[in-house]
């Protein structure tokens, strides 16, 4: 069989937890239709190329001597069942290892020059790190931070539509706003925007990036419960054999920095890689696995597989949450220490947040008092909540702002219309403001047409008008039919109709290629059969075909297709030794290979 069809048939018998764990570790598969499409796709320079210089030391060895046609090798052996699980090999009916051709083309060049282990390696054992008191302590400053600013990710996503932009995926105004929001740079940005893709906090559909149900998750969980997430995340970038490695070589060479171990690791890396590896390290530095380039324990406690002991030991050195706030008379309001989650995720609902750190400081606003009310909470909520971490009376400029915004709020609406010509409809019981709206220069790309005295329309979408205005200072709120408000943060949730448990994207496609693979094998469309035998024929393979005589008897045939047109499948009986031509209409199911 091709490669196509021998990596097809491997595909379609790993189970659900390899192929998410295949999904993790390679990229550039799209969305695939069938396991055929996500074999083609993964054999793909695009993703074959990223896929092979992320291999460590063992793994590209392992990979040589398999190109090199030592075929006796072990599944057993880590490096094989890892090459297994990334698509780059496959194993045969009698259990002999071989790399499919277009990953042994792909890996000459690189494979070309890689040098011999280097001495001592690997080693084996713990990898034992001094605990430092001091040192942990900075480590559970910058683990802090960064988990607080990947939740400054998503609560920015959650405000603005992140588009598909670029190489990276993410554009450089969103990139650039974040960045002079949580005031670090935008390569440091552009780390935590792919650690969230990499958790699956942020999930690409059709152009447009959403917030996955896990990102809620996340926004709900304590902070120690978020680092265990990134930590994991980032010994599960390294690949089982890529961990295991990087525990020997800091074992066997202690005196390597951190970047320096992981390019040693990795010995394949290309220019791309370097950049990644650097990235790597980066994240490393804000997770607290080193402090000044050097591993911590906590980098020693994950890569021994002992995550709860690296937990217990951050909690102890971590920022002590607090349940306070000083509200003053401008209107900021400026947290002492880290609130409690609870408390955070109530006050980031009717607030601005000016400045994130171990001690934020947040701004109470017109418009964020709105945003408040339109996520269902009331001024007397807010009032409660300001007056319980306050431990005093509100300043009066707060009092007359929440007063204020108890009147205002409704008295613009935004609903959807009837028509094309009119997709959104503005409702105000204030006349002047309508005329405001209307005559605001700033707002004439919407070309709002005024319907009557109480309403104007346009023919843009309800959520591009509510931005539209509430970025001109407005504060419209969305209504459904009923008149119930809609929450600013409904339409930036994405979960494709699953249930919670299912809602992550890789389990959907794991989901959609089972149901495809099913259809297929039960009772195919027009559509699957063309594309199965199509396949057949351009890789010269066997076929099994189920049709259905002249009696509505199913009958099975072992076809060699030659030719498909007219409706009609033409091909050699490998069983009878005769040439047979089958309707399409009579043919039930058909199975490659």
């Amino acid at each position: 069989m091709s490669d196509l069809l021998n990596l097809a048939v491997s595909l379609r018998t790993k189970t659900d937890e390899q192929l998410l764990s295949l999904f993790k570790r390679r990229t550039g598969f799209g969305a695939p239709k069938d396991f055929f499409d996500l074999a083609q796709a993964l054999l793909a320079p695009k993703s074959l190329t990223p896929t092979i210089t992320k291999l460590s030391g063992s793994e590209a060895r392992t990979l040589e001597a398999i190109v090199g046609g030592e075929s006796n090798l072990s599944v057993t052996d880590e490096a094989v069942e890892s090459l297994l699980e990334l698509g780059l090999i496959y194993q045969k009916d009698d259990g002999s290892i071989f790399a499919l051709d277009a990953v042994a083309e792909a890996a000459k060049s690189a494979l070309k020059n890689l040098a011999p282990a280097r001495d001592g390696f690997p080693a084996t054992g713990l990898l034992v790190l001094p605990v430092n008191g001091s040192v942990i302590g900075l480590a559970a400053i910058a683990a802090f931070e960064t988990q607080q600013a990947v939740c400054e990710l998503l609560i920015d996503a959650s405000s603005n539509r992140l588009k598909l932009t670029g190489k990276t995926g993410f554009g450089v105004s969103d990139v650039k706003r974040l960045a002079a929001h949580l005031r670090r740079g935008n390569q440091a940005v552009r780390g935590y925007y792919q650690l969230a893709e990499q958790l699956q906090l942020l999930q690409l559909v059709g152009e447009r990036w959403w917030l996955t149900p896990a990102a809620e998750a996340f926004l709900g969980a304590t902070v120690l419960e978020r680092w265990v997430s990134l930590a994991g995340q980032w010994i599960s970038s390294l690949g089982p054999v890529g961990a295991r490695e990087l525990n020997s070589v800091l074992k066997t060479h202690p005196e390597l920095d951190l970047q320096s171990a992981l390019k040693t690791v990795f010995p394949l890396a290309d220019t791309s890689l370097g950049d990644e590896l650097s990235v790597l390290a980066e994240e490393a530095q804000g997770i607290g696995f080193s402090v000044a380039g050097q591993p911590t324990v906590l980098l020693a406690y994950c890569l021994n597989k002992q995550m709860q002991v690296a937990a217990d030991l951050l909690q102890n050195h971590l920022p002590q949450l607090q349940h306070s706030l000083i509200v003053q008379a401008d209107l900021s309001l400026i947290a002492p220490g880290p609130l409690d989650t609870a408390t955070e995720s109530v006050l980031r609902k009717f607030t601005d947040l000016e400045q994130v750190s171990v001690a934020s400081t947040y701004r109470l606003s017109a418009l964020s008092l709105s945003h408040g009310l339109e996520c269902g909470l009331t001024v007397s909520q807010i009032r409660t909540m300001l007056l319980e971490l306050n431990g005093k009376a509100l300043p009066q400029p707060v009092e007359y702002l929440l007063k204020e915004a108890e009147a205002r709020f409704g008295r613009l609406t935004i609903l959807r219309g009837s028509g094309a010509g009119e997709k959104s409809v503005l409702k105000s019981t204030d006349g002047i403001l309508l005329t405001e709206i209307l005559n605001d220069s700033r707002l004439r790309a919407f070309a709002f047409q005024a319907t009557n005295a109480a309403s104007l329309s346009t023919r843009f979408e309800p959520e591009i008008v509510y931005f539209g205005l509430r970025e001109q200072g407005y504060l419209p709120i969305r209504i459904d039919e009923a008149g119930a408000v809609i929450s600013p943060r409904a339409n930036h949730t994405f979960s494709g109709g699953l249930a919670r448990s299912d809602a992550n994207p890789h389990q959907l496609l794991v989901n959609n290629l089972r149901a495809a693979d099913e259809r297929v094998g039960k009772q195919p469309d027009d559509q699957d059969l063309t594309r199965q035998i199509q396949l057949a024929l351009k890789n010269k393979a066997l076929l099994t075909v189920v049709a259905v005589d002249r009696s509505g008897t199913e009958v099975e045939f072992r076809i060699l297709p030659t030719a498909l047109a007219n409706g009609r499948l033409r091909g050699m009986d490998k069983r009878n030794d005769v040439e047979r031509t089958l309707p399409l209409e009579r043919i039930r199911r058909v199975e490659l290979g």
